[in-house]
């Protein structure tokens, strides 16, 4: 899971498969650890007979996996089927129970758009852009889209032009803050747009897109600006400085090394891009 997890319960010989996010579970206090890290996540389909089987055969715990049972049987609410598991195995305090359980009753109370919005943000939240990207399309291709409000859809059509950004694929991230502001006249989702075309050296497009709304040469040198305070982040400035060091390593012949220090470099951004693009 990522941490280390003082378990007291039994350790499955087989463990729970979750789907979607692809991990194994292991134990009790796993599968709360889960919970706790993915409770926006979380919907009915968690409340299925797998996972109440897993419970009785791996965990021994035959009370709860028919406690469990019962509340689906009854049509119970997905608040209390977790609230039972985080009871019985005891992980988390009871202001952390309390909490995660308060959340998923509020979730209860919205629409399922509502819902699938606020997971599709917490995928992106998680850095998991090519899901949430999925989410969020799905969500803009349903019915319920055509029934909603225009700032919750415009908002969506920001959040995905986002994700598409945090990929570096900003002709996409410009269509989706396009489409946002049209919906949502929101300075930020105009600037957002303004700012992809200025990633993609698109100085045409920029003046073009800025005079289109009325945006004068003061505002567009704040955008300037702005782009370029960000590319002087101190990450950057780190990495500058680590390049002038390989520069000075090669030129005093250490050229073998700077070389492999550089592929380190660029290995680790291809393994931090490839997360990004998980589902």
């Amino acid at each position: 899971m990522g941490e280390l997890l003082y378990c007291h319960e039994p350790i499955a010989a087989l463990p729970y498969y979750v789907e979607g996010v692809g991990i194994n579970i292991y134990s009790m206090e796993e599968l709360c650890y889960y919970i706790a890290g993915n409770t926006y996540l979380l919907d009915t389909s968690f409340m299925n007979e797998e996972l109440c089987t897993w419970i009785e055969k791996q965990m021994q715990a035959y009370k709860l996996a028919e406690q469990l049972r019962e509340i689906t049987r009854t049509d119970g609410k997905l608040s209390e089927y977790v609230q039972a598991i985080l009871i019985y195995t005891g992980y988390h305090s009871m202001k952390e129970m309390q909490d995660i359980v308060l959340v998923i009753r509020q979730m209860e109370e919205k629409s399922d758009f509502e819902c699938n919005k606020i997971r599709a943000d917490r995928l992106m939240e998680k850095e998991k852009y090519l899901s949430s990207i999925y989410e969020y399309k799905r969500l803009l291709d349903s019915e319920d889209a055509k029934k909603e409000n225009a700032l919750l859809v415009g908002s969506i059509w920001h959040n995905l032009g986002t994700a598409y950004a945090r990929l570096f694929l900003f002709e996409e991230a410009i269509e989706c803050y396009d489409r946002a502001y049209s919906l949502n006249q929101t300075e930020e989702s105009l600037k957002e747009c303004l700012l992809c075309y200025r990633c993609l050296h698109d100085e045409v497009g920029f003046m073009k897109k800025a005079m289109e709304n009325h945006i004068d040469d003061t505002g567009m040198q704040a955008i300037r600006n702005e782009l370029s305070l960000a590319s002087r982040s101190e990450r950057t400035i780190q990495f500058e400085e680590q390049l002038e060091k390989l520069a000075e390593q090669s030129e005093d012949g250490q050229k073998n090394q700077a070389r492999q220090e550089i592929n380190t470099i660029i290995f680790h951004w291809k393994e931090e891009y490839r997360r990004s693009c998980r589902v």
